[in-house]
């Protein structure tokens, strides 16, 4: 499977989808592209298409266009707790890292990077522990505050987050939410 070379890319698609018919026209133009084009599976075309041309209305290439280059970048949520007294004079700490890069040419890398620390009279302990995953994103042709991403991970497993903008009418918003957790831009 190949990824698109940039938003404008894709847009090209969804505008030439819209051209070969509003609605389902359309949305099967735009399968068959996929799966010509950039070797997409039937399924992951199928999904794709179903993000990309729900609407596939003529302000639809805009959509995506806006909705895309507002989520480029890298957005990282941190945080810490105390895992309270674990007895015998030890405490300990759990920290995390959660970070979500969106690219240009529409491919995204997920990490999530926690540690456990204990600290006792008799020694200490940190636990490390790490997730990984990458694939390609699609974003939608609604125009919203609240968003529905498409993930197809290593290009075929998929899945959906939610990017909620809290409410920002920014063209280049500096907080968000993904699946409620709240993150910055870097």
């Amino acid at each position: 499977m190949y990824t698109f070379t940039s938003i404008a890319a894709l847009c090209a698609l969804v505008e030439n989808a819209y051209k070969a018919g509003s609605g389902a026209p359309g949305r099967a133009y735009g399968v068959e592209r996929l799966k010509t084009r950039y070797e997409f599976s039937d399924r992951a075309a199928q999904l794709y298409a179903a993000t990309v041309l729900a609407e596939n209305a003529a302000t639809s290439a805009r959509a995506v266009q806006t909705n895309a280059e507002r989520l480029l970048g890298t957005w990282r949520a941190t945080g810490s707790s105390s895992l309270a007294d674990v007895g015998y004079g030890g405490n300990a700490l759990s920290t995390r890292v959660e970070e979500w890069t969106f690219n240009d040419d529409l491919t995204y890398t997920y990490s999530l990077e926690r540690m456990t620390s204990l600290v006792g009279p008799y020694g200490s302990l940190a636990r490390p522990s790490s997730t990984s995953e990458r694939g390609i994103w699609a974003p939608p042709d609604r125009d919203s505050v609240e968003l529905e991403i498409l993930l197809l991970k290593d290009g075929w497993s998929d899945r959906t987050i939610r990017v909620d903008w809290m409410g920002s009418s920014d063209d280049r918003p500096t907080v968000c939410r993904i699946d409620f957790g709240q993150f910055q831009r870097c």
